[in-house]
């Protein structure tokens, strides 16, 4: 399914900030197929008005976001990074999600069966997830890889 020329843009204005919130690069972040899902799961969550604002207040703050000043921008931020790491949409602060005033429920799950697989929590490691993505017969006797492969 091809996306319109905004959605595409979008999405990889999405993807530039979750590398910027991860550490990990736009190829790393789309090999796991799930920019799109965290995408809307974003925009579902914290409504596009907020997005866009978020994004805007990374921009001002260099793409750090330590240095964000707004308090709703910074849980943003920490929801984002959560997601991408976990598979699972954080339950927002009350004060953000009084001040986003948003109509669902402010609690956290899991995205989808994939997020858990997906998680960059198992590539900051090299290990794998349990149950799922076994890398093979014999290979719990190797180390693990060192370092980030972003």
């Amino acid at each position: 399914m091809d996306l319109p020329k905004s959605a595409q843009a979008e999405c990889a204005g999405f993807v530039a900030i979750s590398g910027q919130l991860t550490g990990f690069d736009a190829f790393a972040l789309r090999a796991t197929g799930m920019v799109r899902l965290y995408h809307d799961t974003t925009i579902d969550q914290v409504g596009r008005a907020a997005v866009a604002r978020f994004i805007d207040a990374m921009d001002a703050a260099g793409g750090d976001p330590d240095a964000l000043a707004d308090e709703t921008a910074r849980d943003i931020a920490r929801a984002v990074t959560h997601l991408w790491y976990l598979g699972v949409w954080p339950q927002l602060a009350r004060s953000t999600h009084r001040e986003l005033g948003r109509e669902t429920a402010n609690a956290a799950f899991v995205v989808s069966p994939e997020a858990y697989t997906e998680g960059l929590v198992w590539r900051t490691f090299g290990g794998h997830p349990p149950g799922a993505k076994a890398p093979g017969f014999g290979t719990w006797a190797d180390p693990p890889a060192e370092g980030c492969p972003a």
